[in-house]
């Protein structure tokens, strides 16, 4: 088994959503980890974009409102490779969970929107939960890449214990084309998701 950790991040066009959940988790990943965030590989992709695409301006404005780094950012188009080089796949929306799955079909167990993810990491990592809806969170290992696949598998197991309030809950709007306001508010959902996966899957 790789000493290492794939995280792929989908959304249609590789500008906005993606990522920017790439960027703040790279540099969130950094902040928590320090030299064993290197053992952890962060990217994305789209289900209907192009190779060499830009981030938006208001993306970019985003990841760095959240003190991580655009540059440098091409989107790339999702490829089938994509998702199987990938140990946890982290989907914009509902509909772009279900591309990948259908793209691969064995990704299903490692594959989940992004607030969905996000939602159960909390559940499973949190002692005192509500213990009606998840059952006792598993003794994680304490090395970083063992811990990280370890809550993969709780949470695909967790899958459906934790309901978000309202379904549209697991899906991020997508901003192309929208106002600034759009972008912040797009932005404030993935920052928080991503600050909560994160803290999940690196630990204290």
């Amino acid at each position: 088994m790789s000493d290492t950790f794939a995280i792929l991040y989908v959304c249609t066009g590789n500008m906005c959503r993606s990522p920017m959940a790439e960027r703040m988790t790279r540099a969130a990943l950094a902040a928590r980890l320090g030299p064993d965030a290197d053992r952890f590989t962060v990217y994305s992709a789209g289900t209907g974009t192009m190779d060499g695409r830009q981030m938006t301006t208001e993306a970019a404005a985003q990841v760095k409102a959240y003190a991580a780094d655009p540059t440098g950012f091409v989107s790339a188009e999702l490829t089938e490779s994509h998702v199987g080089g990938a140990d946890l796949v982290l989907a914009a929306t509902r509909a772009h969970r279900s591309d990948v799955v259908t793209l691969d079909p064995g990704a299903l167990r490692r594959t989940f929107t992004i607030t969905e993810f996000a939602r159960l990491a909390a559940a499973l990592t949190d002692h005192a939960a509500d213990r009606t809806t998840v059952a006792a969170p598993p003794e994680l290992p304490a090395e970083p890449v063992e811990r990280a696949r370890a809550l993969v598998a709780a949470a695909a197991r967790a899958r459906g214990t934790v309901r978000p309030a309202r379904l549209d809950d697991d899906d991020i709007p997508d901003p192309i084309g929208q106002s600034v306001e759009v972008y912040e508010h797009v932005g404030a959902i993935i920052a928080e998701a991503v600050g909560v996966s994160v803290t999940a899957l690196a630990g204290s």
